[in-house]
């Protein structure tokens, strides 16, 4: 039987328990020790509610009766550390879940709940995304590109950059962070051949997502560092 969210098969056969012991650092998962030999992770809820103990006989059937009642709280605990990691959008979790072999009954239940506890929230995510990334230089078609592939609602993607291109600090430290780059990849190529350095740096930024209203302040700054005159008006 394959049971999700765990790297090892569960035993086979019943199995005198042998050891109880809680996962160390997680009160809520208890490891059972079958026969000296091999070892099965339930939540510590499931293990109290059965009334499990050293010297008890776990029997196959109870033991994967007890593995499927216990999906639930190994994807919910899955969740949470995913989460723990960086946010992340509803769906990239959902995946997450599902590369891990969940159901998907279950998968929508851990979702569901994860939003409940406002754990998962895919406005706040685009928010908080398209403000780092903002600052980080990016232009704000790529920031849509890769929120709307991280699977988050296009409406949300448009609130989220038009309230971050509201946030003028956001916006100043993106110009600075974009300039700052240019300057180093391009400074030196517009002293020498600034129209080809003109169109290579167009073309980079536009792979970047800045529209061509941008690229141009940027090419005009930098051929007036550089003395020269460039083809943006």
């Amino acid at each position: 039987m394959r049971t999700p969210g765990r790297k090892q098969p569960a035993p086979q056969g019943d199995g005198l328990i042998t050891s109880l012991s809680v996962r160390r650092g997680r009160a809520d998962r208890t490891i059972l020790g079958l026969d000296g030999v091999s070892e099965v992770e339930l939540a510590s809820v499931l293990v109290e509610r059965a009334g499990l103990h050293t010297g008890a006989l776990l029997t196959e059937e109870t033991r994967e009766r007890l593995l499927r009642e216990d999906e639930p709280y190994r994807a919910r605990s899955r969740a949470l550390h995913i989460l723990a990691l960086r946010d992340r959008s509803r769906r990239e979790v959902e995946t997450r879940l599902r590369d891990l072999g969940f159901s998907q009954e279950t998968i929508a239940d851990t979702s569901a709940w994860l939003g409940s506890l406002g754990y998962l929230d895919d406005g706040r995510f685009a928010e908080r995304y398209a403000e780092e990334k903002l600052r980080a230089g990016w232009g704000p078609r790529r920031i849509s590109a890769e929120l709307l592939r991280k699977g988050v609602a296009r409406p949300l993607v448009e609130d989220a950059l038009a309230a971050e291109g509201s946030n003028a600090q956001a916006v100043v430290e993106g110009t600075e962070a974009i300039m700052l780059l240019v300057r180093r990849r391009f400074g030196s190529q517009f002293a020498i051949d600034p129209d080809g350095a003109e169109r290579r740096m167009a073309g980079y930024l536009a792979r970047r997502g800045y529209d061509w209203e941008t690229i141009g302040q940027v090419a005009r700054k930098l051929r007036a560092e550089s003395g020269g005159e460039g083809v943006f008006p």
